[in-house]
């Protein structure tokens, strides 16, 4: 800061910076990861990320879907 009381170009950047760091929503990990953990508890016991229930089950689901189609159209004949 200047002997007037303004603030630099410079000195804006740096804040703007630190605000954006800190900001959960800015970074795409971290709301993805947000919007993908368990509702009730996010973090388990042990401090590692917990995901939802329902992603889980959909991937499965199509992971067997996907298996069921290759195995009759591929290794059914």
């Amino acid at each position: 800061m200047d002997a007037q009381g303004y603030i630099s170009v410079e000195e804006v950047r740096q804040a703007l910076r630190q605000i954006y760091l800190s900001d959960a929503e800015s970074n795409l990990q971290n709301a993805l990861l947000n919007s993908l953990s368990d509702e009730l508890k996010p973090v388990d016991e042990k401090g590692r990320w917990k995901p939802s229930q329902l992603p889980v089950l959909t991937v499965v689901l199509l992971c067997a879907l996907v298996g069921v189609f290759i195995y009759f159209s591929i290794g059914g004949r």
